[in-house]
């Protein structure tokens, strides 16, 4: 079963809108007092979720022209799975430390469970659709890159209205 071509369309277009306000962010804080950590942590954030999503809705328009749809199911969520492994062994152990240099009010408890969450469960559907386990993968599919949108939406709100002290 071929995935929904027009949400991923839809989807890769919001990734796109998101990167392009980061690149924005980043030209702008081009001075010479940067970012502070948070708000590099969150815009590093910001930007990664959104490639996933933009990638993500975009790798099926190539793979979908191999003509065997589990094998291109299987590559597709091996790089979602992959790529929300990378996330999962940077972003949190990033966010505990910045909470360990005095952040916690700015990355409290629960933002961190939220965002960990995200991706952990990002990695946990595409784990679950590469052995077989979940078989509605075109749902299950956009709802992770849904996700990966969420994610960066969260951390562009948090840039933008939870400031450094």
């Amino acid at each position: 079963m071929e995935p929904n071509f027009h949400a991923l369309q839809l989807i890769a277009e919001i990734a796109i809108g998101i990167v392009g306000f980061s690149a924005i962010l980043i030209a702008l804080s081009r001075s010479s007092d940067m970012f502070s950590g948070p708000d590099n942590f969150r815009v590093r954030l910001l930007t990664y979720s959104a490639f996933g999503a933009m990638f993500g809705g975009l790798l099926p328009f190539g793979i979908f022209n191999i003509n065997n749809a589990e094998l291109s199911w299987k590559i597709i969520c091996w790089a979602v799975c992959i790529y929300s492994v990378v996330g999962l062994l940077v972003f949190p152990k990033r966010m505990l430390l910045l909470r360990d240099q005095g952040y916690k009010h700015i990355f409290p408890l629960k933002v961190f469970l939220f965002q960990t969450g995200l991706l952990a469960t990002i990695f946990i559907a595409s784990g679950l659709m590469i052995v077989g386990y979940l078989q509605a993968r075109t749902n299950i599919y956009v709802g992770c890159l849904i996700l990966f949108l969420v994610q960066s939406t969260l951390a562009f709100i948090r840039t933008m209205f939870v400031r450094v002290d």
